[in-house]
C-alpha cells in the first residue's frame, strides 16, 4: 500500500472565507465539496512501523495536526474527525486498461448527503460535467465480492438493461466497483459501440477503496488541457493502477463514466454510502422533474445480500419500482420466494383498526429460513435471520410496484423495466410522462395493456396531439396508429404550430423531413 501523507491538507477554514470568488472547477470544488479525515489518533494495533487508529488508517495517512490520544481513549466519528479541503477529485487515467474514457471522479464526505447540502451537486452535473438530461434513472444494485450468478442471467441482465439505457437515454448508478454486479454493468456498457453517452455513476466507498492514495490530487500527473485552453474546463488527472485488490478492498471499474466516493473519515466501515446514494437518487429524480412529476426511476436487483433488500425497501418506501431477477441468487431470491408465497391476512392494529398485512405461513417461513442459512448463516448472531424476513414482508406488500423477472419468461427483461414504470396510477401529468417513456422506448404494447386499457384516466385532446406530435419526431409509427385508434384526430393535429415543431425537429435524413421541405417549397411556388 502506498503511503500518502495528508501535510498538504488544509481545514475548511483555512483557505476559504465568505466571498472568495469560484473562478475555476478546482476553486468550485474545494470551497463546496469537503472531505472527512481523522484528527484524533487512538491506536488501535502496531502494524510493522505504522500503526493503525481506531478509525481504520495508518498513522502515516493522518492529519500532521492530529492530536495523539492514549489507547485506551475512546474514539468516535463525529468527535474524531474533521472537514478538510477536498484533494481527490478530477479525471482518472486507468493505466494499462483499454478504454475509451477517462471517468470523472470525486471524494466527497458524508455530510454532503444530507437533504440540505447535496443540492449542490445540480451545479456538478450541469455546468461543470455537463450531463444531458436523463428519461430514466436506474439503479442497480446486487452482489460484489460473492457474486455467483449463471452465464445465461448475466446475458440477459445485460442485453435488457443495455436495451433500456440505449432506448430511454438512461442515467445508470452502481456501487462503481470493479467486481459483481457493478463490473457486469461496466463489462456491457465498455464493449457496447452505441453507449458513449450513457451515463454511468459508481457511488462507493473511500475507506474501501483499494489503491485511495492514487487518488489524491497531490500525486496529479498533469492537468486533461493545456495552459492555454479554457481554464475554467481544466480538471486535475491522476494515474490508477488497476490491479487485484487486498482483501476488504475493492478497485474501481473503469467503465463507468463517474465515480463519487464517499468518506466519513474512517477506513474499516461498511456501507457509509447507502445513504449517500438514496439521497443523491431521489436529487437526480427531483432535478429533472416535469409537469409536477420526478424523473421515473427503478432499481434493478440482482443476487446481492442485506444491503440489497436494504435498498430495495428504501426505493420502494419513496415510491419507485423494482424489479428482482430470479434465479440469481442468495438474497434475490430469498426475496422472490417471500413474495411469491406470502399471503395477506386482515388484523387489528394497536389502534383497533382493521388492517392488511403480507405473511408467511409457519412452513413457507421455515422454507425461507434454510434459505437464509444457506447464505448468509455465518451471520445469524447478528440477527440476520430476522432482518432479511422483516424486510423481505415489506417489500411484498408493495404488490404494484414490484416485478419478479426470470429468463424463462417470454418477454426480455426490458420490457419487464418499462412494465414495471406503467404500475402507477396516479393522475394524467404520471400517465403522460409514462407515455413519454413508452414511446422512446418503442414498447406499444406496454402502453396498451397499462395504460390504455385502464378507465380510469382519459387523455384530452391536447394531451393526444401532444403525444401525437412526440411520436411522429421519435418515428414510433405503431403509436400513430395506437394513438388513431384511440380518438386522436388527425385533422386536429395538422396546424401551423405542429408542422413547423415537426421541421425544426425532424432529422434531415427522414422521409418525414423531406416531405415537409417539399410542401414548403410548394408554398413559396403558390406564393410566388
Amino acid at each position: 500500500m502506498i503511503r500518502a501523507s495528508l501535510a498538504f491538507l488544509k481545514p475548511v477554514t483555512d483557505r476559504w472565507t465568505h466571498g472568495d470568488g469560484e473562478k475555476t472547477f478546482e476553486d468550485w470544488v474545494r470551497r463546496q465539496i469537503n472531505v472527512r479525515e481523522c484528527c484524533k489518533f487512538v491506536k488501535k494495533k502496531d502494524h510493522k512501523d505504522d500503526p493503525i487508529c481506531k478509525c481504520g488508517n495508518k498513522r502515516s495517512n493522518h492529519l500532521p495536526r492530529t492530536v495523539e490520544m492514549t489507547p485506551d481513549a475512546k474514539w468516535d466519528q463525529p468527535s474524531c474527525t474533521t472537514l478538510v479541503e477536498n484533494c481527490a477529485f478530477g479525471k482518472i487515467n486507468f493505466s494499462g486498461v483499454d478504454t475509451t474514457t477517462q471517468p470523472q471522479y470525486m471524494r466527497i464526505a458524508v455530510d454532503n448527503g444530507r437533504t440540505e447540502t447535496i443540492k449542490k451537486l445540480e451545479r456538478l452535473f450541469t455546468e461543470f460535467w455537463k450531463l444531458n438530461e436523463p428519461d430514466l434513472l436506474i439503479s442497480v444494485t446486487g452482489g460484489a465480492k460473492s457474486f455467483n450468478v449463471s452465464h445465461d442471467i448475466c446475458g440477459s441482465f445485460q442485453q435488457g438493461l443495455l436495451s433500456a439505457a440505449k432506448s430511454t437515454n438512461a442515467w445508470l448508478i452502481t456501487g462503481g466497483q470493479n467486481c459483481g454486479v457493478m463490473k457486469l454493468v461496466g463489462d456491457v456498457i465498455g464493449r457496447s459501440i452505441f453507449t458513449s453517452k450513457i451515463c454511468t455513476i459508481g457511488v462507493g466507498n473511500w475507506g474501501k477503496t483499494w489503491r485511495r492514495e492514487m487518488l489524491l490530487n497531490k500525486n496529479r500527473i498533469k492537468y486533461d488541457r493545456e495552459p492555454d485552453d479554457h481554464p475554467k474546463s481544466r480538471e486535475p488527472m491522476v494515474n490508477y493502477t488497476l490491479d487485484a485488490p487486498a482483501k476488504g478492498y475493492a478497485a474501481l471499474d473503469p467503465n463507468h463514466t463517474h465515480h463519487f466516493l464517499v468518506d466519513d473519515g474512517t477506513a474499516e466501515k461498511e456501507g457509509i454510502e447507502i445513504d449517500f446514494r438514496g439521497e443523491l437518487e431521489s436529487l437526480i429524480c427531483n432535478m429533472f422533474t416535469k409537469d409536477a412529476v420526478s424523473l421515473p426511476m427503478v432499481t434493478i436487483m440482482i443476487e446481492g445480500g442485506m444491503q440489497s433488500l436494504d435498498q430495495a425497501v428504501s426505493t420502494l418506501r419513496k415510491g419507485k419500482t423494482l424489479v428482482v431477477l430470479k434465479g440469481s441468487g442468495r438474497a434475490s431470491d430469498i426475496l422472490c420466494y417471500g413474495f411469491e408465497h406470502s399471503i395477506e391476512v386482515e388484523r387489528e392494529n394497536e389502534d383497533g383498526e382493521m388492517i392488511q398485512e403480507r405473511v408467511l405461513t409457519e412452513s413457507c417461513k421455515q422454507e425461507m429460513i434454510k434459505l437464509i442459512d444457506k447464505d448468509f448463516a455465518k451471520y445469524r448472531a447478528q440477527g440476520i435471520v430476522e432482518k432479511m424476513i422483516n424486510a423481505v414482508m415489506e417489500i411484498s406488500s408493495y404488490r404494484k410496484t414490484v416485478t419478479v423477472f426470470s429468463i424463462y419468461n417470454p418477454e426480455p427483461l426490458d420490457f419487464y423495466i418499462l412494465s414495471s414504470l406503467m404500475q402507477s396510477s396516479a393522475g394524467g401529468a404520471t400517465r403522460m410522462r409514462q407515455m413519454r417513456l413508452a414511446i422512446t422506448w418503442g414498447h406499444a404494447r406496454v402502453a396498451r395493456e397499462f395504460i390504455f386499457a385502464r378507465k380510469e384516466y382519459k387523455f384530452s385532446t391536447e394531451e393526444l396531439n401532444s403525444l401525437l406530435l412526440f411520436s411522429i419526431i421519435k418515428q414510433r409509427t405503431e403509436f400513430v396508429k395506437l394513438l388513431i385508434d384511440y380518438g386522436a384526430n388527425v385533422r386536429e393535429f395538422v396546424t401551423q404550430a405542429h408542422l413547423t415543431r415537426l421541421y425544426n425537429e425532424l432529422r434531415t435524413s427522414t422521409g418525414g423531413y423531406r416531405l415537409l421541405q417539399e410542401k414548403r417549397k410548394k408554398e413559396k411556388l403558390d406564393r410566388g
